[in-house]
């Protein structure tokens, strides 16, 4: 009753938020697609997602359809994967470094499920943080890197994984704590925590304060929780990932505001070498990550 091809077609409808775009990634045409899921939702007698929402909201029936998505899915690409055992070289590592360092919330867990199916393949993450991992990646001294900056595209392939919103977080007694977003010139005289990153490299300057006058302090920590505890306790304001950021604000412990009127959206690339995109082990890399990310 329910098809692989259902349960791909509506975690690409998770994933990508609306009919129009699910369609184009899968390759068919909006009036097929809507057939297909009108043909699910007959045959099991449910509604699986509301209309004329966006993103998608699903229903309770959709989201335990996504769970199941979520089970399925990877256990056919490993075995896809596995019965393509054609490749020159049999891959024993891949080594791996982050240029995010609130990517290991949901990285390690990632890790941890691919080596499930692949146990004689080591992740090799020793490296771990980098600014500046590309070089590394371009010297073949590394396989992956996940970035959100796109640098030499006409030498390596940088497979989209998922976006992100970067929200501001502040005490919730701070005074921007009731803006409905804040502005490059709210944050001019802030304290601003960050992990030791160049401010150059830095999404909040790079993407958001850019040109805007700032004459706040510049703060770096090396821990995430660090990072809360100090916002926390009122002694600055941070820039983080949606993802990181809703645990500690569902408890009180601080406020999120968005970045600007609209947000501020960044991407999650995993980067390789151009000759490895279509290899079945990176693939199945790839399409963990997508599904456990967090989001």
């Amino acid at each position: 009753m329910i098809d692989i091809k259902h349960l791909k077609t509506i975690s690409t409808l998770k994933e990508t938020g609306s009919l129009v775009n699910t369609a184009r990634e899968l390759f068919l045409t909006q009036s097929a697609l809507s057939h297909q899921i009108k043909d699910l939702e007959n045959k099991l007698d449910c509604q699986l997602f509301e209309r004329k929402t966006q993103p998608v909201r699903f229903t309770p029936q959709g989201m335990l359809l996504l769970e199941l998505a979520s089970e399925i899915l990877p256990r056919v690409e490993a075995t896809k994967c596995r019965l393509k055992e054609s490749l020159n070289q049999p891959i024993s590592q891949l080594r791996l470094s982050v240029e995010c360092h609130a990517c290991f919330h949901w990285l390690l867990p990632t890790i941890k499920e691919f080596n499930n199916f692949w146990p004689d393949i080591k992740v090799d993450y020793e490296r771990g943080f980098s600014y500046d991992a590309i070089p590394d990646l371009m010297e073949d001294e590394l396989d992956l890197v996940l970035t959100s900056d796109i640098r030499e595209p006409d030498k390596l392939e940088y497979a989209h994984l998922f976006d992100f919103k970067l929200k501001l977080i502040v005490a919730p007694d701070h005074e921007l704590a009731k803006k409905a977003y804040v502005t490059a010139l709210d944050l001019k005289d802030e304290t601003i925590i960050s992990y030791p990153i160049p401010k150059e490299r830095q999404d909040i300057f790079k993407h958001f304060i850019q040109n805007a006058r700032f004459d706040g302090t510049l703060k770096t920590v090396d821990q995430g929780l660090l990072i809360f505890q100090l916002v926390s306790a009122g002694m600055g304001v941070a820039a983080l990932p949606d993802w990181l950021v809703t645990p500690y604000e569902s408890q009180g412990l601080i406020k999120s505001i968005p970045l600007g009127a609209l947000g501020l959206n960044r991407p999650m690339y995993l980067a390789m070498k151009k000759n490895m995109k279509d290899n079945p082990v990176y693939r199945h890399f790839l399409n963990t990550c997508k599904i456990n990310n967090g989001r």
